[in-house]
């Protein structure tokens, strides 16, 4: 078994896009506000801080599990002097990866993470975080090398479904108020969600909104921390990947079904945004 307490105090596991550290000097996040390129898990193990994602703030101390994804303005500030984490981060790629055979990044799941990224502080949360670093460590760590990417992101899956079913089972989430420019953002994400097809430029979701291009671009990357664009690609690759995952898929079909021209022109698109080609993304998947 896998013992986080015996490895070097700074660094516990460093394996390309996936990391454990129990070190501050490895966190992501710093009192400059910035962007997150990551995905973070963490618990609190001892001290007080303050993190603030966009203009929420919440204060963290022992027990609490903290969970912050990519495109999030994130800062921490008022951290004490004995304030130490746990904590894993992953690459948005493999967030991404993650996430493609789970469920699509919902603009309401993404609203509700900007306010309650922190669980409520429980003793036992330590223990579970813990062993669950553990197990992500011994599969990173002992897996053969080309099923290690694989086993971690079956085990973060476990992690982002237990987020996600707490988030639609959570009463506050029918309380929380929007800002016009997040209402837009919003509604440009769900359509873009629904209809993220090739061909769907910023202009055409503009019109469906009813606002111009520059006013839909502005408010999206000032919400979000990604353009518009960004967010268009990012759900075409999305989904190109959950569909790729399915066996029983032909790729021509994929080619229909995202509403490529051609195999070529998907092949082309898929590898300039991820640098593979679609089979050999789907010949790194062990279904």
């Amino acid at each position: 078994m896998y013992d986080t307490n015996h490895m070097n105090a700074e660094q516990q596991v460093e394996n390309g896009e996936f990391g454990i550290y129990r070190s501050m000097d490895h966190f992501p996040i710093t009192d400059c506000p910035s962007f997150l390129s990551v995905a973070i898990g963490a618990v609190c193990l001892s001290g007080t801080a303050v993190v603030q994602i966009y203009n929420n703030s919440i204060r963290i101390e022992r027990g609490m599990v903290i969970t912050l994804v990519p495109w999030q303005l994130a800062s921490i500030r008022e951290v004490s002097d004995d304030f130490e984490i746990l904590f894993y981060k992953v690459s948005k790629s493999m967030f991404i990866d993650t996430l493609s055979s789970l469920w699509r990044l919902t603009p309401d799941f993404f609203s509700y993470m900007h306010r309650h990224i922190a669980s409520e502080a429980e003793e036992s949360n330590i223990l579970r975080f813990e062993y669950f670093c553990d197990c992500m460590a011994s599969w990173s760590k002992g897996a053969p090398p080309d099923f290690q990417r694989e086993s971690v992101m079956q085990l973060l899956r476990l992690h982002y479904w237990a987020v996600y079913t707490f988030y639609r089972n959570d009463p506050r989430t029918k309380d929380i108020k929007y800002s016009n420019k997040e209402k837009i953002t919003f509604d440009f994400l769900y359509r873009v969600i629904e209809d993220h097809f090739v061909g769907k430029d910023v202009s055409y979701y503009a019109d469906k909104l009813h606002v111009s291009s520059k006013y839909l671009t502005t408010a999206v990357k000032s919400v979000s921390g990604q353009s518009a664009r960004e967010w268009i690609v990012y759900y075409t690759i999305l989904e190109i990947k959950s569909l790729l995952r399915q066996a029983s898929l032909d790729i021509k079909e994929i080619v229909a079904l995202v509403n490529f021209t051609d195999l070529s022109s998907l092949s082309r698109y898929f590898h300039h945004y991820t640098g593979m080609t679609p089979s050999e993304y789907r010949n790194k998947i062990h279904f």
